[in-house]
């Protein structure tokens, strides 16, 4: 496993991991709100290894990467921070594959980026609009319950 420091936007140092073939499609992993790339460790360690170039990425504020104290409510650094990722290691047509809040940040990319450069989008559990009903819904008094166990 190889890894890697991007700088994203506003400078913040975010770490990468890498396996597979190098000449595959690539495919950039996002995790879910507190997690990392550890949580595509399945992902990384398997099959898919051998036909495409796997990257997890530790988004800002998560996991190895810079943890600066603002920003996060600004979507073009969330962007700024993908479309580094995609030029840094040289991306030919990524396939993004989000989890949880990871797609909210990949879509942030598309609107501040296009789509040109994207070899596709594949959403896992994924939220996709913050603010909605079908977004709210998922805050049950169950879900809620174990929100202080995040922080």
């Amino acid at each position: 496993m190889k890894t890697h420091k991007i700088a994203g936007g506003a400078g913040v140092q975010l770490h990468v991991v890498e396996t597979g073939n190098r000449q595959g499609r690539p495919i950039v992993f996002l995790h879910g709100a507190s997690q990392c790339s550890l949580q595509w460790t399945r992902q990384m360690n398997s099959n898919l290894a051998g036909d495409h170039r796997l990257l997890a990425l530790d988004m800002r504020g998560h996991g190895l990467s810079d943890k600066p104290p603002n920003g996060y409510n600004n979507s073009k650094l969330w962007a700024d921070d993908v479309n580094a990722v995609i030029q840094g290691l040289n991306l030919d047509h990524p396939v993004l594959s989000g989890w949880s809040y990871g797609p909210l940040v990949f879509l942030d990319y598309i609107r501040h980026y296009g789509e040109d450069r994207l070899g596709g989008l594949h959403f896992v559990g994924a939220v996709t609009k913050l603010g909605s009903e079908e977004a709210i819904s998922v805050l049950t008094p169950e879900f809620l319950g174990v929100v202080p166990q995040f922080i």
